[in-house]
């Protein structure tokens, strides 16, 4: 079963290993996958402080394979957006650290017993 330990590893590693593989295409190395690791473990606790724990059955609109798809999309967006000053470099980092922590979060989520629901309730 996945826990808030669990959920902040694994979004501690996806993270790490995306960071550093784009850093390595842009022919860089530096630590800020660190950064961007530390930063992934604490937004993957972001669809639980939405729906928290509160019930078995919490899992609901947050935690469903629609608005997963949707963080999908804006985090592949954010990936192709081209920033023009620092407040929106800023922005485009919290949206993709944050929508791979999410998704990370689900994925752990989904293979559980009671996985995920499609839509789920708002």
């Amino acid at each position: 079963m996945s826990n808030s330990a669990t959920h902040g590893l694994a979004a501690f590693t996806t993270v790490i290993v995306l960071s550093a593989v784009d850093e390595h295409h842009r022919g860089q190395a530096t630590l800020r996958p660190l950064l961007d690791g530390a930063a992934g473990a604490l937004l993957t606790s972001l669809p639980d402080k939405l729906e928290p724990a509160i019930h078995p059955n919490h899992r609901q609109f947050f935690h469903g394979v629609v608005f997963a798809a949707g963080v999908g999309y804006a985090t592949y967006r954010a990936y192709k957006w081209q920033p023009t000053d620092d407040w929106e470099r800023i922005l485009r980092w919290l949206v993709i650290i944050g929508g791979v922590a999410y998704l990370t979060h689900l994925v752990l989520d989904a293979g559980t017993a009671k996985s995920l629901p499609l839509v789920g309730k708002l």
